[in-house]
């Protein structure tokens, strides 16, 4: 088409849809019922599948922010309309059609922001080839290798929901089809020359020596890396990754290695373990992956564990310790979990002796009185048992102060106030019920100053009535409290709230209804403290071994330090753009989790003096706290959800997950870097 390789492939005007068309007078926006769904839902597709089109237009021009400016508020608005409308049609497939929009606007998005990296990383890699710099270009040229694997796989998915559109709706997405088709060719066979001309592709053969493997007596694996042409990596260290472990081995002259596969997390039984050869980042190597089958049997660790101090409040401080041996050796990376009754109170994973150590404060959702503090291996079926210690601890009830205050706005009340403890410290994540004279009650949640917010509409005509809050959770160590107000008759503000102490409360903060400042996890229930946090920075942050370990998709918990081996040259140092990329190059999204993590933590650490020893959550809540604003914020939340699910979930995340915490980690560093 006599475009330039890797750029823009056509070069056609962009039009934003306009809002009308033959049903305009079913515009939604005027619509108070279901009298016109059907039209509704049909003027809405148009418009929606229009925005789409355009969107595939403006991307293969290179028009970037075209391509997201068109997708975007009104998008998302008329996505929400069409969702509401499509319960009133008469059709089903609209809640079908409701769900390909929004995975469509989710993979275009996506696809834009793709294409332009790639764009971007094209450039690059010319500019390093003509000035002679072929390290540089070898670096970038991997990077190109998944941008363009991820182009061709949003591609897929983006056409995947054209069709479904189309199938469920009246709407034509063909010429949003053939943009997109001509997009990625375009880009996949840019890439197939770049590798040609810059990188070599290798092969990899394993294969057990030993027919059984466990902790206590690894199994032994052979294996050789050989290059595309026949030849082999000779006399070199390279590294492997063995599901979720990485470590470096010696090639001999035939490039024949042995390395020990010594499982933790592993199902018992014969199971198919993976191994891949991770090339450095300026490697002018291609990884390559294999399997070997092997039995793995379990082996059951001692676990022992130590509390102080043995009577603790609300928010008081637990030190806990616990150590997973077996024989005489410790079991590195392995997750070890604290609870008290159902409440995990942290998470965490044993450093390279076996031991942990947690600072922690207790949170409301522990009952009061004597309890149990256990430490466990949450295994189960694993090659590591699943296995506890106990240690008994006395929690005391925290008495609490509840204040309320109502003021009269247009059509309705507005009613605030505050969770305190008798010490003065804010009760975070706390339900409490507020109810208007003899009216309905409602439920708000205390933000991360205690503090909670509310409107009633229509509260009871103009007459004076009585406001009245109150927490009284039956399962927790926090004492019930109730506080009134009394809200004025007629328009103006109500009286000075009074708490259950009988003392006018102090300023209020502003919390969103219904919501708190930390995010809620399985069952409803907030992680209310800090002190629940899941793992202490330094951990992520300690020097690499010979034998590290990256959480991998089978569902391993461990922890590592993601960083790959750095030699003592600055000029072969990678950078954190060189291990994600890595990372996410080798299908490793943990580890590209775990890097963006990193990163972020010690940009925002020295920003805003933040001890290094702050927990994730810590971190997030710290942020918050100085200042940072919004937009970043959620970026930052975005970092550190996927960084804790890469840690501590059954489950490794996604590609999709990791890709955007490294993306947010990039906009996090180079705001912190200006």
């Amino acid at each position: 088409m006599g475009t330039e390789v890797g750029g823009p492939a056509l070069d056609r005007q962009v039009e934003t849809p306009a809002d009308n068309n033959e049903t305009q007078q079913e515009n939604p926006d005027s619509v108070s019922n279901g009298e016109y769904s059907d039209e509704t839902a049909v003027w809405l597709a148009r418009t929606m599948g229009g925005r789409l089109e355009n969107s595939s237009i403006a991307l293969s021009n290179a028009q970037y922010d075209q391509a997201r400016s068109v997708l975007g508020d009104d998008y998302d608005t008329r996505l929400e309309q069409y969702v509401e409308v499509a319960g009133d049609t008469s059709s089903e497939t609209d809640d079908t059609a409701a769900r390909e929009f929004e995975a469509a606007r989710e993979n275009q998005r996506n696809l834009t922001n793709e294409v332009q990296r790639y764009r971007q990383q094209y450039a690059a890699y010319q500019t390093a080839r003509e000035r002679g710099n072929e390290r540089e270009a070898r670096i970038t040229a991997r990077a190109m290798e998944r941008t363009a694997s991820n182009i061709s796989d949003r591609g897929d998915e983006l056409n995947q929901n054209f069709e479904r559109i189309e199938n469920t709706t009246s709407v034509d997405l063909s010429s949003g089809q053939t943009e997109i088709n001509e997009t990625t060719a375009n880009i996949t066979a840019t890439q197939a020359a770049i590798r040609e001309e810059t990188l070599v592709g290798t092969t990899l053969t394993v294969q057990p020596i030993d027919s059984t493997a466990s902790f206590s007596d690894p199994g032994t694996v052979s294996g050789q890396i050989q290059t595309e042409n026949g030849s082999v990596i000779a006399d070199k260290a390279v590294e492997l990754r063995i599901e979720n472990r990485t470590r470096t081995v010696q090639t001999d002259s035939s490039g024949v290695f042995e390395t020990q596969y010594r499982p933790r997390s592993a199902r018992l039984g014969s199971q198919s373990i993976s191994i891949e050869y991770v090339p450095e980042a300026d490697s002018v190597y291609l990884s390559d992956n294999d399997t070997f089958t092997i039995d793995v049997q379990q082996v059951t660790p001692d676990v022992t564990s130590d509390i102080a101090p043995d009577v603790v409040g609300y928010g008081d401080q637990l030190n806990a310790t616990a150590s997973v041996i077996v024989a005489s050796d410790g079991v590195d990376a392995v997750p070890v979990e604290f609870a008290i009754g159902d409440t995990v109170i942290a998470r965490t994973t044993t450093g390279p002796n076996g031991t942990v150590t947690e600072t922690i404060r207790l949170p409301a959702t522990v009952n009061d009185g004597e309890r149990q503090v256990v430490a466990r291996v949450p295994y189960a079926d694993r090659a590591i048992a699943g296995v506890q210690s106990e240690t008994p601890v006395v929690v005391v009830e925290t008495r609490t102060n509840l204040s309320v205050s109502a003021s009269r706005t247009d059509g309705g009340a507005l009613v605030r106030g505050q969770l305190q403890t008798v010490a003065g410290d804010p009760v975070t994540g706390r339900p409490v019920r507020l109810q208007i004279g003899a009216g309905g009650t409602q439920r708000v949640e205390t933000n991360r100053n205690g503090s909670f917010q509310t409107v009633f509409e229509n509260p009871q005509g103009n007459e004076s009535v009585t406001v009245t809050a109150t927490y009284d959770e039956p399962r927790t160590n926090l004492g019930n409290a109730t506080a009134t107000a009394t809200l004025a008759a007629g328009s103006g503000g109500g009286n000075p709230p009074v708490g259950s102490d009988g003392n006018p409360a102090a300023a209020f903060g502003n919390a969103v209804i219904g919501s708190s400042w930390l995010p809620v996890f399985g069952g409803g229930v907030a992680l209310a403290v800090v002190v629940a946090a899941w793992f202490v920075v330094p951990r992520v942050r300690q020097s690499r071994e010979t034998d590290s370990p990256v959480p991998t998709e089978t569902g391993d918990t461990s922890m590592t330090d993601p960083n790959p081996s750095a030699t003592s040259s600055d000029e072969t140092t990678p950078t954190f753009e060189d291990r994600a990329e890595s990372y996410l190059d080798s299908g490793n999204y943990d580890a590209a989790a775990m890097v963006a993590y990193t990163a972020v933590h010690d940009v925002l650490a020295v920003e805003n003096g933040i001890d290094e020893g702050a927990t994730h959550w810590e971190l997030l809540q710290r942020s918050q706290e100085h200042g940072v604003p919004e937009d970043r914020m959620a970026d930052l939340e975005t970092v550190v959800e996927t960084f804790e699910t890469a840690a501590f979930a059954p489950t490794s995340v996604d590609r999709s997950q990791a890709e955007a915490a490294v993306d947010r980690a990039r906009e996090i560093k180079s705001n912190g870097d200006r």
